[in-house]
């Protein structure tokens, strides 16, 4: 039996099973939204390679979804082990502010960072992600003062870490 190639067709017939399969995977509506999104998008450009004699087109979606749900799980555990160390790291260089003498959580830090001004906190996330020389270049600024920058962005933060435990103890 010959596979019918046309991605419409699949998404029609496909689509609510699928949707609700990601949605009980992920735990999330918006997010399952974007993974069946994706899905039908390597589908039609992964056509080419779909074979009818290994399997049918409802598993070979099904896989495509579930990989690029594993994808995206591999990526966030990534990040949120970069994002850790780098929270590590950031409180234990030297600045002028005393590091903290308490204990803080990922949720004290995330506060930290929602406190700095829009554009102390995009240059911190991208530092998550990158080095001083392509920040210098995206942020269109000398690499010198790139540094300069996140050293007193570094500062704030512990400052804001501090204001936070006082809070916290209140």
């Amino acid at each position: 039996m010959k596979a019918d190639l046309n991605i419409s067709n699949w998404f029609e017939e496909f689509h609510d099973g699928l949707f609700r399969f990601l949605v009980k995977l992920t735990g999330d509506y918006h997010e399952s939204e974007d993974i069946i999104q994706d899905a039908y998008v390597r589908a039609s450009i992964k056509l080419a390679l779909f074979d009818a004699q290994r399997g049918s087109v409802k598993n070979w979606l099904y896989k495509i979804a579930v990989n690029i749900y594993y994808d995206r799980e591999r990526f966030r555990r990534k990040e949120e082990l970069a994002v850790d160390e780098y929270y590590r790291e950031l409180i234990s260089e030297n600045t002028p502010e005393k590091e903290p003498d308490f204990e803080y959580s990922k949720e004290m830090i995330e506060q930290a960072v929602v406190m700095l001004a829009a554009d102390k906190r995009a240059m911190f996330i991208l530092s998550l992600k990158t080095g001083f020389r392509d920040m210098a270049e995206i942020f269109s600024l000398a690499e010198g003062t790139v540094k300069s920058r996140m050293f007193y962005i570094r500062k704030e933060l512990c400052a804001n870490l501090r204001k936070i435990h006082e809070e916290e103890k209140l």
